[in-house]
């Protein structure tokens, strides 16, 4: 105690000895002033929301059960609150003093556009700001991302024939100087302008792999050319899908023509030959060398350690990772903690049926949970942080995959079915199968346009299917050339659909296509999500009104509960 009481009076001595002026006028700050490139880039690895968006919207997708009470009998706490909400798409989530809600989100994001902007305003500080283009481009990706987040969330952007008028969400652009700073939500469409200027002039600055010491952690041009893929899609700007596909993926040259056991060759209805992408091709073996090997982590035989391994920064998939305060491996897992899930039988038919005629290799990566009721697919692994080692309390973690190369392999192949590009479409569905079928064979189960539409034919005949509703009217080309359109999207979204469970995208695709989606309670009440149901957007939480933003109109509920 007494060394104590001697520095503390040293200290206090060296500050009364300065002139009282003088100490009056200095403003105490023991920040670190952020004056180099290196400095920078420290403050950038902040530049990321810390919170995960897959946990709100995952359980808001279709496939997901209620099994009434958790396996052990117990209904969920507030911890888990958010899980309850998704599945009956609350307004508001129901506390958000528990984990993964709205405002969590919606902070963190914003929290990461501060950071970006407190960068950029260094940068042009510095005495040459040349000299920090790398960091510039890094700072401008990462405003884009987190904004063109929280537009795909938080306002309706898929009704993409009135984005110039629905709401869209602040564009922050400014480091704020103010407590409270009053904001426009702006227009959809003026939200994505400004998306797609931070993208492009980012994505002109932004390093290499080799620029960064962890480039898996920050926006390198692989990670930008996928947010680029991403954005085009969800924009339907196809051309600029493949454009940004094209700087990540390579593209098949070498075919083989399909026949049959007497050496026929198979044929489509419309005439044209039934190929696919020659094993030798090196396309396809980029794929295989650089999707994720699920294959290699099955041989662990424990789930966390596939979770590790999927998450790992040497996984050449992964191209844009973050760590964020998350109960996502207790929350997607449908376990004692957790009411809703998927349950058993719709998993298994998920993980078994496609239209290549043999499993997914998920069926062997799949661990039972919930007493059986459920399954499993390890992609998160939970690094608990103790903060009091007295009481044994801490903060969850878990490292997420924010952007991965199979988004972009599948992005492009929808991009190519819709522009009626076909075989690339074909291409890319066979190359990412032989990745993901179990025991693939190169021939059997090779994908062409007729084992497509004889696949989905129930789908392709059914008028009240989403994918011949009203609301995807136009969309697609007439007569038998539209149906093998058609399947190819059903193809994509099967595919996009099982590869990225758990990770919120479903419900991405849920939105971008209309797909209305149906959640049963144990008492039997149902709701049905539709496409024009002021629901599927996430609601702004009520903290934002302290800005002066307007929260969403939730008024049009055509199925409630």
């Amino acid at each position: 105690m007494k060394r104590i009481i001697e520095i503390f009076l040293v200290t206090l001595g060296l500050a009364l000895s300065a002139g009282c002026s003088e100490f009056l006028d200095t403003v105490p700050d023991n920040r670190t002033t952020i004056d180099t490139p290196k400095k920078i880039s420290q403050l950038l690895a902040t530049a990321y929301p810390d919170r995960t968006y897959m946990t709100l919207i995952e359980h808001r997708c279709d496939g997901y059960t209620d099994f009434g009470s958790t396996f052990q009998g117990m209904q969920p706490d507030a911890a888990f609150d958010n899980v309850v909400s998704a599945f009956l798409w609350d307004e508001f989530t129901r506390s958000e003093s528990g984990n993964d809600t709205n405002e969590q989100y919606w902070t963190s994001a914003y929290n990461a556009i501060a950071v970006a902007n407190h960068a950029l305003e260094a940068i042009e500080q510095l005495p040459d700001p040349g000299a920090a283009s790398l960091q510039k481009g890094e700072a401008l990706l990462a405003r884009a991302y987190a904004h063109f987040c929280l537009l795909t969330l938080f306002a309706d952007f898929f009704d993409t024939n009135n984005l110039a008028a629905n709401p869209g969400i602040p564009y922050v652009t400014e480091p704020e100087t103010v407590v409270i700073k009053h904001y426009d939500r702006e227009t959809a469409a003026q939200t994505l302008e400004h998306v797609l200027k931070d993208l492009e002039e980012g994505m002109q600055l932004v390093g290499g792999s080799s620029d960064y010491d962890q480039p898996k952690f920050h926006f390198t041009r692989d990670a930008a050319a996928a947010l680029g893929a991403r954005i085009a899609l969800f924009s339907r700007n196809y051309n600029d899908v493949i454009r940004y596909a094209n700087m990540l993926l390579p593209t098949p040259t070498q075919h083989f023509a399909l026949s049959y056991t007497d050496d026929t060759p198979v044929l489509n209805a419309d005439g044209s030959p039934a190929q696919g992408v020659d094993p030798n091709d090196a396309a396809d073996q980029f794929m295989r060398s650089n999707l994720h090997d699920w294959r290699t982590y099955i041989k662990s035989g424990n789930p966390d350690q596939m979770g590790t391994d999927f998450t790992s920064a040497s996984a050449n998939a992964n191209l844009l990772l973050t760590e964020c305060v998350t109960l996502a491996y207790r929350e997607m897992v449908g376990t004692a903690y957790v009411r809703h899930a998927m349950e058993r039988t719709a998993m298994v038919t998920l993980l078994t049926e496609n239209v290549t005629g043999d499993p997914w290799i998920f069926q062997n990566v799949a661990y039972q949970w919930n007493g059986g009721r459920t399954y499993w697919l390890p992609k998160f692994y939970e690094d608990f942080k103790i903060d009091n080692p007295v009481a044994q309390t801490g903060v969850p973690y878990s490292k997420c995959a924010l952007l991965r190369l199979e988004e972009g392999l599948l992005a492009r192949a929808e991009a190519y079915a819709m522009l009626g590009n076909y075989d690339g479409a074909l291409d890319d569905l066979n190359m990412f199968a032989a990745c993901r079928i179990d025991d693939y064979a190169y021939g059997p189960n090779t994908l062409y346009k007729d084992k497509l539409t004889d696949y989905y034919t129930a789908q392709l005949n059914a008028p009240d299917h989403f994918i011949n509703s009203a609301y995807n009217a136009g969309r697609f080309k007439a007569g038998d050339e539209g149906n093998v359109q058609k399947a190819l999207i059903l193809t994509v979204l099967d595919f996009r659909r099982i590869e990225f469970l758990y990770e919120g995208i479903r419900y991405w695709d849920v939105l971008r296509w209309n797909i209305p989606v149906t959640h049963t309670t144990i008492d039997g009440a149902t709701s049905t999500l539709s496409p024009d149901d002021d629901r599927r957007i996430l609601q702004i939480p009520q903290i934002a009104t302290a800005s002066g933003i307007q929260l969403n109109d939730m008024v049009n509920i055509p199925y409630p509960w």
